[in-house]
């Protein structure tokens, strides 16, 4: 997160989150900077990243709203999306995030691999293909953007594999913090049946030694990807 904070060089340096769920981003990156917009457009996402950790900071400020149209309060130095651009107007939000930003201001797209060795991913995807509210689909939403002319690839940086060890609960949260498994689109009996699931297949990974646990803390690796630009404005 410090690496992703230095990349806000323009004063002052405010930050926009787009798409930002429970704002796991924003929340890392208020002490580093002055100020974090965080934007999403579920109100009970919102309403969740207020109550956790740093949530309350007096200087994040939570936007319910699509950053297709939203109100904000430009320019920004920085403009971070953590796997939230595969579901945003790229026509539209592009454009507005390239009008928005500071002159040396960027675009930072974060993602995070949780997946884990190929054995775990073959038993857990077809889980979250069957859940997903949106249809799954497998994109490569870099080269999408620049093939569409929308954006210029400046860096890329790869973190880890770090050890994270989650509860199996923890581990379900996370799950629910991505945009296709988010509770409030779900709904509870379609949240219950996704948790139901994915908690049997932690189960019988966790029996045939595919997933080691200690403690009762599932011992998984993840890695961050980050890519920075700039996008591009409207012609």
């Amino acid at each position: 997160m410090l690496f992703l904070g230095e990349l806000a060089t323009d004063q002052p340096r405010r930050v926009l989150d787009i798409g930002c769920g429970t704002g796991d981003i924003a929340r890392r990156l208020a002490p580093l900077v002055e100020q974090v917009d965080a934007v999403d457009f579920s109100a009970g996402m919102i309403e969740a990243g207020r109550q956790l950790p740093g949530g309350a900071a007096s200087n994040v400020r939570w936007i319910i709203g699509a950053v297709e149209d939203v109100q904000l309060e430009p320019p920004y130095a920085l403009v971070t999306a953590g796997e939230s651009l595969h579901w945003m107007d790229w026509q539209i939000a592009l454009p507005r995030l390239a009008d928005m930003l500071a002159p040396n201001g960027c675009v930072a797209i974060v993602g995070r691999d949780f997946g884990g060795p190929a054995a775990v991913r073959a038993r857990i995807q077809p889980v979250l293909m069957r859940h997903s509210m949106v249809p799954w689909q497998e994109v490569d939403l870099l080269s999408e953007l620049q093939q569409r002319d929308l954006f210029t690839l400046v860096g890329t940086r790869r973190f880890g594999p770090e050890l994270w060890q989650p509860t199996v609960e923890d581990y379900l949260e996370c799950r629910h913090s991505q945009r296709s498994f988010a509770r409030s689109a779900m709904g509870e009996v379609a949240a219950r049946a996704f948790d139901d699931e994915l908690r049997r297949v932690l189960a019988e990974l966790r029996g045939d030694g595919e997933i080691q646990c200690v403690s009762d803390r599932l011992q998984l690796r993840v890695e961050t990807t980050l890519a920075w630009g700039r996008p591009h404005g409207t012609p």
